[in-house]
């Protein structure tokens, strides 16, 4: 089972997933970068019992946020190559107090919301979802962590028009690890994969 995802206009993005927007990082934490470091685009924020209501037998720290970043350059030879060598990054975290400065023009914000529970098969191949099994993905990229979500190019385009082509015309997968107790930028990857 699963559910499909839409994005709505959202008003209090540090207590719901969010599609874009700034992340609500420590203070501390210095902002993800790319393997060439650019700054990272801020796709998604998800509170840990969001995905936990959605994705049974994963063992995730209420409280905890995982924040999604992905590659995003308008142009250039390296746009390409780091994001579907290299994918993006995905940090567990307590939330901050105040939105993390981004240094990329962020997207939305927009609330994530999950529709009710589905079948597999029961909609359209390549839909954003929450749970169930992924389209493309095969078994050895998951490396063992869990499918939580994936992220269509086409309702990323139609959501969030002035950042076209973030997925290169693909998908975007969520991976996590099963157990998740703690801060961590080792917790998970968000794996792009295009025809």
């Amino acid at each position: 089972m699963y559910r499909a995802l839409s994005f709505t206009p959202t008003y209090d993005a540090a207590t719901v997933p969010v599609l874009g927007g700034s992340a609500w990082l420590d203070a501390r934490a210095p902002w993800p970068t790319s393997i060439h470091g650019h700054a990272l685009l801020h796709l998604a924020s998800f509170p840990t019992t969001f995905i936990r209501n959605h994705v049974p037998g994963l063992n995730l720290a209420p409280g905890l946020t995982i924040s999604v970043f992905t590659p995003y350059l308008a142009s250039g030879e390296q746009r390409f190559e780091e994001t579907m060598n290299h994918g993006g990054r995905v940090i567990a975290h307590w939330p901050g107090h105040e939105q993390a400065t981004s240094c990329c023009a962020p997207i939305g914000p927009l609330r994530i919301c999950a529709g009710t529970a589905m079948a597999e098969g029961e909609t359209p191949h390549g839909s954003s979802k929450i749970g169930g099994q992924p389209y493309w993905l095969q078994d050895d990229e998951s490396e063992g962590q869990a499918f939580v979500l994936q992220f269509d190019e086409f309702d990323l385009d139609k959501a969030a028009p002035t950042h076209r082509g973030i997925l290169a015309g693909g998908m975007g997968y969520l991976l996590l690890d099963r157990n998740i107790q703690s801060a961590s930028t080792n917790c998970g990857r968000f794996v792009i994969q295009t025809t």
